[in-house]
C-alpha cells in the first residue's frame, strides 16, 4: 500500500510575530538570533522537524515595500510583522510531539519579554519547490509537475 500523502507531503508552519514595543528591532533581533534561535533549532531538529527558518522584516524593509507597494499601485496589503517563524515537517505528530517537549515549553515561556502575544498569525499548507540552487526541479520532460494533483494534496494534515 503505497504511503498516504499526509506522510510524504512538505508541510509549512509560519508563525508571524510582533515584538514586544518596548523593546528595540536591534535588541529584538540579538536575542532572536543570539539566545532563541539556536537553543529552538537544536530542539526542533532532535524533535524531526526538516526545517527551521527565521524571517526578519524591519522597520525599514517594511517601508521599503510600502514605497514598491505603492510605485506598482498599491495592488498588496504589506504585512507588519517583525519576523516570521518557518517549520518544515512531514505531518502533524511531529510538530505535536515538538509542541509537547518540556524543554520547548520551557522556551517558549522565556518569550514573553520579547514577542507580544496580540496579533500573531498562523499559515499551515503544503510546499512545492520547483527551483532549488539555481536549478528547475519537479518537472518531468515534458514541463509537467511531479507532484501529486490537488486531489491528494489538498487533504488536510
Amino acid at each position: 500500500m503505497a504511503e498516504p500523502i499526509q506522510k510524504k507531503r512538505l508541510l509549512r508552519m509560519t508563525v508571524a510575530h510582533y515584538r514586544q514595543p518596548t523593546v528595540s528591532e536591534e535588541d529584538f533581533y540579538r536575542w532572536v538570533t543570539e539566545q532563541h534561535a539556536p537553543r529552538a533549532a537544536k530542539l526542533h531538529a532532535k524533535n524531526g522537524i526538516e526545517g527551521f527558518s527565521i524571517f526578519f522584516a524591519p522597520k525599514s524593509f517594511r517601508e521599503f515595500t510600502s514605497g514598491l507597494n505603492k510605485s506598482r499601485g498599491n495592488p498588496w496589503r504589506v504585512r507588519n510583522f517583525d519576523a516570521q517563524v518557518e517549520f518544515l515537517f512531514r505531518d502533524m505528530e511531529t510538530f505535536y510531539e515538538g509542541a509537547a517537549d518540556a524543554d520547548f515549553q520551557a522556551l517558549q515561556a522565556e518569550e514573553g519579554p520579547f514577542i507580544s502575544s496580540e496579533g500573531a498569525e498562523i499559515s499551515i499548507g503544503w510546499v512545492e519547490t520547483y527551483v532549488s540552487d539555481g536549478k528547475v526541479v519537479n518537472l518531468d520532460e515534458a514541463g509537467n509537475p511531479t507532484y501529486p494533483g490537488f486531489a491528494d494534496m489538498h487533504q488536510a494534515p
